[in-house]
């Protein structure tokens, strides 16, 4: 579609943001928490919203589309017959507010995961309800590298409306990327001022200087070879030898979609539940019969990051899984830096593999 925008105040963003519950979507945005952290919710209140929060929420928004436990469906038995029934479902909307780039991007990586299964009506049900309103970083953290997997501080990828707050000046630019977007803005777009070339030229030359401070280096753009070549490697052991398998780094990542299945009940009746879990959990990939085939704990970290870095990317043409919002580097308590980790262990094995093309013995 061509590109619509409009240039807002502060008030008409809050008078707009402030509609929608009215009109009957459901919002959910960042709101302060006590010390100050924002942290997405759900809102009525748009007075609620931190508008021009610094980095990112501690947690990502991922949970208002896969929860974090959800009743998939009951089943009942009545003699031979068994019968399903799904919980109710809204059909309202759903506006997911000021997220960042990385998180909008990492729920189009939960898109390849849950959209490709015809039997999960739940996520596609409430996908298909969700409007997604990015809202682009005006400062990153040491802990941020989306660009060195491919993102940007003022990306669209995943975004139905896309917000840009234009330097100090209080003038917000808001982007239609979608007909979605398009749709959820017309109401009220008709009394906005039409963005112009040079506010789109503001709001690039802005994210750009965003994308100047981060520090981090891009990754080898032959990374999903190279940790598939060093499988073996004892630098994995390295790598993975502070991992204490608490699984935060699954749970905050906005594109982690490890989930288990668990079935309660009795011969008549019962449920089936869908929970977060994590590849870095001992029980994970544990089998009935004892059997573990991670049974340490570096296999266990090797498999996170193969599947953001090598397995992902191999199946959905290079696209890297990972979106670099850093969040299981500011979390970890054994202080791992997956960004750092990748590097490292690529580097080792391009120099194996040179090393071998040299005939020195690796």
């Amino acid at each position: 579609m061509e590109q619509a925008g409009w240039i807002l105040d502060e008030e008409q963003w809050k008078a707009w943001a402030g509609s929608l519950p009215a009109s009957g979507c459901r919002v959910i945005a960042p709101a302060r928490g006590p010390r100050g952290e924002a942290a997405f919710t759900k809102t009525d209140d748009a007075d609620q919203i931190a508008r021009g929060y610094p980095g990112k929420t501690q947690m990502s928004p991922k949970e208002f589309l896969f929860p974090r436990s959800e009743t998939l469906f009951e089943f009942r038995l009545a003699g031979n017959t068994v019968t399903l029934v799904r919980p109710p479902r809204s059909d309202n909307k759903q506006v997911l507010i000021g997220l960042r780039p990385c998180d909008a991007a990492g729920l189009r990586r939960l898109d390849e995961v849950f959209l490709q299964d015809p039997a999960d009506e739940a996520y596609e049900h409430r996908r298909n309800q969700t409007v997604v309103i990015v809202e682009a970083c005006t400062e990153a953290t040491p802990s941020c590298f989306c660009t060195a997997v491919g993102g940007s501080p003022g990306g669209t990828e995943g975004a139905d409306l896309h917000v840009t707050r234009l330097g100090g000046s209080g003038r917000i630019l808001l982007r239609a990327i979608t007909q979605t977007g398009s749709e959820l803005a017309s109401a009220a777009s008709a009394s906005w001022a039409r963005a112009t070339e040079a506010d789109f030229a503001e709001a690039g030359d802005q994210a750009e200087a965003v994308s100047s401070s981060i520090r981090r280096q891009p990754l080898p753009a032959r990374t999903p070879e190279l940790l598939e070549g060093s499988f073996e490697a004892p630098e994995w052991e390295v790598v993975a030898s502070a991992c204490i398998g608490c699984g935060i780094c699954t749970y905050a990542c906005p594109s982690c979609s490890c989930f288990d299945i668990a079935d309660t009940g009795g011969a008549a009746c019962g449920s089936r539940c869908r929970s977060w879990d994590s590849c870095a959990f001992g029980e994970f990939t544990k089998h009935a019969s004892g059997h573990n085939p991670r049974p340490k704990q570096s296999a266990r970290y090797r498999q996170r990051l193969m599947h953001k870095f090598a397995y992902f990317p191999s199946q959905h043409a290079g696209q890297l899984m990972c979106v670099g919002c850093g969040r299981c580097i500011d979390l970890c308590p054994a202080g791992i830096d997956i960004h750092q980790a990748v590097l490292a262990l690529a580097g080792a094995a391009r120099a194996a593999h040179r090393g071998a093309d040299e005939g020195v013995p690796v």
